[in-house]
């Protein structure tokens, strides 16, 4: 019995022997794997990585949107998408190359896009030249002095022999020399293989093929699997009043060769889009975001088999300005329409040098509480929407339409300056409101300098408030005399005359005269030239924002504020609110009755000159002839609002307009608008009207 259950349990083991035997020859081939991948196989391993690589690529952040003070858009952003060729992924072989750009110059060409050049030669071969208008720039220049450089080329090669020498060296001829393309493809290969030679094509700057491009060449380029090639998302600039405030918001652009170095130390990439003036330059730091990184992993033949994002964008912030785009247009278009007035009329009349030269100017609006900048008006100007198509002629316009003349032009004050010898005179007690000068119409102090008023004859005897009034060069001669220079000028410092008002803009310092300045350029200064500067006359000169921000000092009781464009910031999403406080850049010493003979001064001014005695609202201003030359004279005329408690200050200049009686009609129409009124000064009662 105890025999046969042994004699069961032995056949039973056996029939588990070939279960035994699978068992450990599986434990012994995945042993023999394990080995084989860890030690063995660790070359065919890493060769089978190799066959793929990882590619960066940059996204773009969105760029800070600007609106004006009320929230108006004025440059906002619009989505756009580039065609790209990156560096690392390009083929590197000439003829792997070739075939990779003539299949995208196919894909191009099928869909209606053109390929963006910079290669300075026009028609194609052998019908070719060179185009001497792109070579005469800088960038052309050094463009094709590189090219030649590289490739070992002599310079003054004639265009034909330069082509046929580019054929032999991209390697677009066989071997026995015929054309590899047809002429069409040919041209465009060498066209991007000249770009990519002299633009710094590099990992962290790839070329730009075509930019804006639709969806449907985007879905064909990438159907294409042609290598090195990629879709850019872009951001780009529209504008929400095209052609109003261009001066204050501003282009952007590519990172100008001079600076490239600058703003590669900061972390900008090379192909980065900057603010290149106005708004968008001074606010850079603010508008602009964090690029971020996206990953994609390829294999040798350009398949995308994975991508994922390194590092997420982040948007710049958002800028609100303090202008007030509306007031701004009105502004700019009271300027023009006045300047062409000046022009319109002075021809009528026949008369010469009565304005007919008058073609620029500038109007500026001031809020004498904060410092504040509500309006920058500078005439001519342009429309940022088609600057590019515009730029020639702007460029060639002796007008200078790029100039912006409300803050970096520098005009003589003329008789606007007499409010700061006024507030000189009288804080300094060499007057007092009562101060009688008799003015007899030529000034005889000095025996060897003897000037005249303006008026033949003279006004006879003058107070203060008069004297202001009837703008009499005479009372001012013998106060300026009386006070010094170094008084009178101490005053027209602290009231900011010949100093940087602190706008964020690229801004004039002007020019205030005296013995200092006259050192500077190797001159001495003489009695006479006091005389002339305190009526706005010998060396003065200063900005239309320096004139509405020394009036704001004046009337507000003595408070210079820091003029400025910036109302506040946020993020992208418009959370996190940071208001740009106002700040006091000095404190003038001016006691109440002084600012108040100013105010008054200017009132009599307003009442007693002929284009601004009939306007209705309470209003101080007053006007300056700045003689420019034997023949020429600019208008130029300061302004606050309302009287009782002055909100602003203006400041109108009108180059080669005659007289300042010529620059009040913009100003008075700026107030209007600016309160409510019609253009008389009356307060609006309807909507209608």
């Amino acid at each position: 019995m105890q025999n046969r259950e042994l004699q069961k349990k032995r056949r039973f083991n056996i029939r588990y022997i070939p279960l035994y035997v699978l068992y450990a020859a599986a434990c012994t081939f995945f042993l023999i794997k394990l080995v084989n991948v860890q030690i063995t196989g660790t070359d065919r391993y890493v060769k089978t990585m190799s066959m793929t690589h990882e590619r960066e690529v940059t996204v773009q952040s969105m760029r800070g949107e600007i609106y004006d003070r009320n929230g108006v858009p004025l440059a906002i952003n619009d989505y756009s998408q580039s065609l790209m060729l990156d560096y690392a992924s390009l083929p590197t072989s000439d003829k792997e190359l070739n075939g990779s750009l003539a299949s995208l110059v196919s894909v191009i060409k099928d869909f209606g896009y053109e390929t963006e050049t910079v290669m300075p030669v026009t028609g194609t071969y052998p019908h070719i030249e060179y185009d001497e208008e792109a070579l005469k720039t800088q960038t052309g220049k050094n463009r094709m002095y590189k090219f030649l450089t590289y490739h070992n080329i002599k310079t003054g090669v004639k265009c034909l022999d330069l082509y046929e020498e580019i054929l032999k060296e991209y390697a677009l001829l066989d071997e026995n020399g015929e054309h590899i393309y047809d002429t069409f493809t040919e041209d465009q290969i060498v066209r991007i293989r000249y770009g990519l030679d002299v633009t710094n094509f590099a990992p962290d700057n790839p070329y730009r093929l075509v930019s804006d491009i639709d969806l449907k060449l985007a879905t064909a380029v990438l159907e294409s699997g042609s290598k090195g090639a990629y879709l850019k998302k872009e951001y780009t600039r529209t504008y929400g009043v095209p052609g109003v405030g261009s001066n204050v918001i501003g282009r952007i652009g590519k990172i100008p060769a001079d600076k490239m170095d600058e703003y590669l130390a900061k972390g900008y990439a090379y192909d980065a889009v900057i603010g290149l003036d106005g708004a968008e330059a001074a606010f850079e730091e603010y508008l602009r975001g964090e690029n971020g990184i996206t990953v994609y992993v390829e294999d040798d033949y350009g398949n995308i088999l994975d991508s994922y994002v390194k590092k997420e964008p982040v948007p710049g912030k958002n800028v609100y300005l303090t202008i007030d785009i509306e007031l701004q247009a009105a502004a700019e278009k009271a300027l023009e329409k006045q300047i062409k007035s000046i022009v319109a009329e002075a021809r009528a009349l026949g008369v010469e040098n009565s304005g007919e030269k008058a073609d620029s100017g500038a109007l500026t609006v001031f809020s004498a509480k904060t410092g504040q900048v509500l309006a920058l008006a500078s005439y001519p100007t342009y429309d940022l929407s088609t600057f590019s198509e515009d730029y020639g002629s702007l460029a060639s316009n002796p007008a200078k339409p790029l100039f912006d003349r409300a803050v970096s032009g520098t005009y003589q004050p003329g008789s606007t300056f007499k409010l700061a010898t006024t507030v000189a005179g009288l804080m300094s007690r060499t007057i007092t409101e009562f101060t009688r000068i008799n003015d007899t119409g030529k000034y005889t102090y000095y025996k060897d300098y003897q000037p005249s008023c303006w008026r033949r004859g003279g006004h006879g005897e003058l107070e203060l408030i008069d004297a202001i009034g009837a703008s009499c060069n005479y009372y001012f001669y013998e106060t300026g005399r009386l006070t010094g220079i170094e008084t009178l000028n101490k005053y027209c410092r602290q009231l900011g005359l010949g100093e940087y008002t602190g706008i964020e803009l690229p801004e004039s310092k002007g020019i205030l005269a005296g013995p200092e300045y006259k050192e500077t350029i190797g001159q001495r200064w003489n009695p006479g030239d006091t005389l002339q500067a305190a009526i706005g006359q010998s060396d003065n000169s200063f900005t239309p924002i320096q004139l509405s921000s020394y009036i704001a000092a004046a009337v507000n009781g003595g408070t210079r504020y820091k003029a400025t464009i910036l109302l506040k910031t946020c993020t992208y999403s418009g959370s996190d609110e940071q208001k740009n406080a106002p700040q006091i850049l000095g404190e003038v010493e001016i006691d109440e009755n002084t600012a108040d003979c100013v105010k008054r001064g200017m009132k009599r001014s307003k009442e007693l000159t002929s284009s601004t005695k009939y306007y209705k609202f309470p209003i101080g201003t007053k006007t300056g002839t700045a003689q420019t030359s034997q023949t020429n004279n600019n208008a130029v005329l300061v302004a606050f609002a309302p009287y009782d408690d002055p909100e602003i200050t203006l400041s109108c200049v009108i180059e080669n307009g005659a007289s300042g009686v010529n620059a009040a009609a913009p100003v008075l129409d700026t107030i209007s608008f600016y309160f409510g009124l019609d253009r008389d000064g009356n307060a609006l009662n309807t909507a209608e009207d």
